[in-house]
């Protein structure tokens, strides 16, 4: 045979030879894909019915929140009324103090001036006692006790004793 024969031939039973390792590298990835395609079907089938199960747990949720989202609804409603009621009383309150604290001022102011005059009053009441009735009063004392001493100097030829209407005069001061 001729090398250009033997040559054909080795080329030729080479590319037999890499078609066939080409075939089984092929039928190898085939059965890979399989394989995997196998597992991606179970994990496809589990995470169907897991989203299922949690599908249905979220559809009995949101029909039990419902209830209390409009119970909620209602309770924010009472709350928001309730408040504008208590901000209401608190300003007719808080007028109402004010107005009272005005009046306790007049009042005091009232009082105040009432017993600055009463205080007036009485020490002008005091003066006049002193300058009308007792002063006078004295002044008639001394001259009652004045005579009283001449005529006891007149029958007696002595004098009273001059301690008794000192005691008398303190008692007036």
């Amino acid at each position: 045979m001729s090398t250009e024969t033997v040559l054909t031939v080795c080329v030729t039973g080479i590319a037999a030879v890499a078609l066939l390792l080409q075939g089984v590298a092929l039928w190898g990835i085939r059965n890979s894909l399989r394989t995997v395609s196998a597992r991606v079907d179970t994990v496809s089938a589990d995470l169907q019915k897991k989203f299922t199960e949690l599908s249905e747990e979220f559809s009995e949720l949101v029909a039990s929140v419902k209830p209390l989202a409009q119970d909620f609804g209602k309770i924010e409603q009472r709350i928001s009324a309730t408040t504008e009621m208590i901000q209401k009383r608190v300003a007719a309150v808080d007028g109402l103090l004010e107005e009272s604290m005005k009046t306790a001022r007049l009042e005091v102011a009232r009082i105040q001036d009432l017993v600055n005059t009463m205080s007036g009053t009485v020490e002008e009441t005091f003066e006049m006692v002193q300058k009308k009735i007792l002063a006078p009063a004295t002044e008639f004392g001394a001259i009652v006790r004045g005579v009283k001493a001449g005529v006891d100097l007149f029958f007696r030829g002595r004098k009273p004793p001059s301690r008794q209407p000192h005691q008398d005069e303190e008692m007036f001061i």
